[in-house]
C-alpha cells in the first residue's frame, strides 16, 4: 500500500476516536441513559428584588420515557425546593401568583461540551440556586395592540404607518399619521430563489425618536412598564436584511432590530412656542421584520402596543394582564380547579 495513503487512513481512524474519548464521564453517561436525582432551590423575587411568598411553582423533570412534575409553594423568603429524577436534558420550572405576571425558566445538566458531574446518583451542583423574577401587575391599560404582518404597498420609497389605525397612511391605507416610516428594497424574487430584501424603519424628528430596553428573560410580561421621559429619544433607523445570496451595493453599517429587546418610541410630537415638548404619544415595538414574499409583495411583520392617550407613558397592556390568570393554572397541581 502507498505509504502516504496508509498514513491518511490511519489519521482518519485514530483522530475521531481521540476526539470523543473521555468526553463524557461514565457516571454522566449512565445518568443520561437511566436518570439521576436533581435538586433545585428556586428563589423567587419581584421586580423590585423583594422575595415573593406563597407563589405557585411547577417543576417539570424530563425523564424518558416518563417525564414528571412536582408542585409547591414559595416560603416567606420566596424559596421553593424541588427534587426529581431526570436524564439531564431539560428541567423546566414555572412560577405564578395572583397579581403577578407568570415566569418560566429552563436549565440543562448536559449542555453541549459542558456536562455537569454526577456524584452518588445526583446531578451536580445538587441544590443549586436558581433566581426567578416574578413581575408585579402594575397599572395595565387598554392600549392599541398589534401583532400581525402587512404587505408592503410600495418599494424603493418611504411609506408611513399609522400605529393607532394599524394601517399604512394614505394613499396606501387608512392611516393619517406616520408614527414610523418604512423603506423596502426588494429584487422581486421569491425567498427560495437568490433574492435580497432590505427593509428599514425610522422614527424621525427629535424630540421624537426611540431607544432600546432589554427584556426580562422568561417573564410573561418582559417589556418595560412605561416609556422614560428623560431617556435619549434619537432619530433612529433600524435596518433589516433578509437574503439568499448577496444583495448589491449594501454598506456594512446595517443595524438589525436588537433581539430580546423592546424599542420604545415617542411620536406625534407637538412643541410649544419656546420649542419645548408639549405633547407626544408613546409606543413599544416588540418585533420588526421585513421579508420577501412568494406572491408579488414583500411583507412587514410587526408587533407593538401604542398608547393613544397623549402624554401617557404607560405601556402595560391589559390583555397580557388578563392572560396571567391562565398562566397560574399551569403552576398548580392537576385537578385543583379551573381558573376563569
Amino acid at each position: 500500500m502507498n505509504r502516504k495513503l496508509k498514513t491518511l487512513l490511519t489519521v482518519a481512524v485514530v483522530i475521531p476516536g481521540s476526539l470523543f474519548a473521555g468526553r463524557i464521564k461514565p457516571e454522566v453517561e449512565h445518568a443520561m441513559a437511566y436518570g439521576a436525582e436533581a435538586k433545585i432551590c428556586l428563589k423567587v423575587h419581584d421586580d423590585l428584588g423583594q422575595p415573593v411568598s406563597n407563589a405557585s411553582v411547577a417543576v417539570v423533570f424530563d425523564m424518558l420515557p416518563s417525564p414528571h412534575s412536582v408542585y409547591g409553594k414559595t416560603d416567606a423568603n420566596g424559596v421553593c425546593v424541588a427534587i426529581g429524577k431526570t436524564n439531564g436534558n431539560k428541567v423546566r420550572f414555572l412560577v405564578g401568583k395572583e397579581g403577578y405576571y407568570g415566569s418560566q425558566k429552563e436549565l440543562s445538566y448536559v449542555p453541549m461540551n459542558a456536562e455537569h458531574d454526577v456524584k452518588d446518583g445526583k446531578w451536580q451542583p445538587y441544590g443549586a440556586e436558581e433566581a426567578v423574577e416574578l413581575r408585579k401587575i402594575h397599572n395595565p391599560k387598554n392600549l392599541v395592540s398589534c401583532g400581525t404582518f402587512f404587505k408592503i404597498p410600495s418599494t424603493n420609497s418611504w411609506v408611513g404607518f399609522d400605529m393607532e389605525k394599524k394601517s399604512f397612511v394614505q394613499p396606501f391605507g387608512e392611516g393619517d399619521t406616520s408614527d414610523i416610516e418604512i423603506y423596502v428594497e426588494w429584487d422581486g424574487l421569491p425567498p427560495w430563489k437568490s433574492c435580497f430584501c432590505l427593509g428599514e424603519m425610522r422614527v424621525r424628528g427629535v424630540p421624537c425618536g426611540g431607544y432600546y430596553v432589554d427584556n426580562v428573560s422568561g417573564s410573561e410580561f418582559p417589556y418595560p412598564y412605561e416609556a422614560e421621559i428623560t431617556s435619549a429619544y434619537t432619530e433612529t433607523n433600524v435596518r433589516i436584511v433578509n437574503r439568499n445570496g448577496k444583495p448589491p451595493n449594501l454598506s456594512a453599517t446595517k443595524i438589525p432590530f436588537r433581539p430580546n429587546s423592546s424599542f420604545v418610541i415617542r411620536t406625534r410630537c407637538v412643541l410649544d412656542e419656546s420649542g419645548e415638548l408639549k405633547q407626544a404619544n408613546y409606543a413599544r415595538i416588540n418585533d420588526f421584520r421585513i421579508s420577501p414574499a412568494s406572491r408579488g409583495q414583500a411583507t412587514l411583520s410587526i408587533s407593538y402596543v401604542f398608547n393613544p392617550t397623549p402624554n401617557d407613558t404607560n405601556l402595560e397592556d391589559e390583555e397580557i394582564a388578563k392572560q396571567s390568570r391562565h398562566f397560574i393554572r399551569y403552576c398548580e397541581p392537576p385537578g385543583k380547579g379551573n381558573l376563569k
